[in-house]
């Protein structure tokens, strides 16, 4: 029988209620509902899975296939997230959080009477990275091959950045990163903050812990927290240098100032957003340091 007699039939059997269908709408799904939360569980049990691995596991482990494309759907439906893995040190800590904690707190013990006698405080990051214009870490999209115009002479910077959360941010251009060049950008951060405490949290590079850097940051009230080993996730200001990759990676410059120009200018715009650094916050800092953060 065609489908169109099938119809026909039907609607002599029962009428328009007969027509309804007796399902939820839609193709059934091929997973159940107990399969999905299966699934899920052992999905949950790694970070690091890609659409052709659950693929091969779902046609294994539950005799069915989806394409590339719904499957993708589902996951997402399953609140999964698809996106470039941050790279982790396989030296890195297990209790790198712990031990940033114990440092952080010990740290503001230290200037905890700054707050109760309504001195300011100022809690930041420093770091240094080296932009460059080989960087590309932008997708576009174009109808034809997707090309950027570019001068192909190669521009990079040794740049210093100090990320605050509740002060002047600063960003310098130095032709190394040895201890002198790090005890100048301390002079740096302290002309810019002249009057506050500053705590400021940092990595293990040697040239910080140098000494000399660390005699200065002395002389200049600085505190000095820093990060356990192999654990530049736990710097928020990481992120402000992958904007500024992105960027450059989207720009046109004709001369080296032009490149410098955008590294400052994209700096001073992203280290004026809190956001980079809020989930930090609430993980590490105390309430009453969180307060003088908003």
């Amino acid at each position: 029988m065609t489908t169109g007699y099938r119809w026909l039939h039907r609607w002599n059997e029962g009428g328009l209620e007969s027509l309804k269908p007796d399902f939820g709408g839609g193709r059934p799904p091929k997973l159940s509902d107990e399969e999905r939360e299966e699934l899920k569980e052992i999905l949950a049990e790694r970070n690091d899975w890609t659409t052709k691995e659950i693929k091969k596991l779902v046609k294994e482990k539950f005799g069915v296939e989806y394409s590339r494309c719904h499957l993708r759907r589902i996951l997402k439906s399953m609140g999964m997230n698809c996106g470039k893995p941050y790279q982790k040190d396989y030296r890195r800590p297990e209790n790198a959080e712990e031990k940033l904690k114990e440092r952080l707190d010990k740290a503001l013990k230290n200037i905890n009477s700054a707050l109760e006698e309504e001195e300011r405080v100022i809690i930041g990051f420093l770091d240094e990275s080296r932009p460059k214009t080989t960087s590309n870490t932008v997708r576009v999209w174009a109808f034809e091959d997707p090309e950027k115009k570019r001068n192909t002479t190669k521009y990079q910077a040794n740049t210093f950045g100090f990320y605050p959360l509740n002060g002047e941010s600063v960003v310098e251009f130095k032709e190394n990163s040895k201890k002198e060049r790090v005890c100048e950008f301390f002079e740096r951060i302290r002309k810019e903050n002249p009057e506050e405490k500053i705590v400021m949290i940092l990595d293990n590079f040697s040239s910080h812990r140098a000494k000399d850097a660390e005699r200065k940051a002395e002389e200049l009230g600085i505190e000095l927290v820093f990060l356990p080993p192999y654990s530049p996730d736990l710097n928020p200001i990481e992120q402000i240098w992958r904007g500024i990759k992105r960027e450059i990676s989207t720009a046109f410059f004709e001369t080296k100032e032009e490149f410098l120009e955008l590294i400052k200018d994209s700096f001073q715009k992203l280290s004026g957003k809190l956001s980079y650094a809020s989930g930090w916050v609430s993980k590490f800092l105390p309430s009453n340091f969180q307060k003088i953060c908003i």
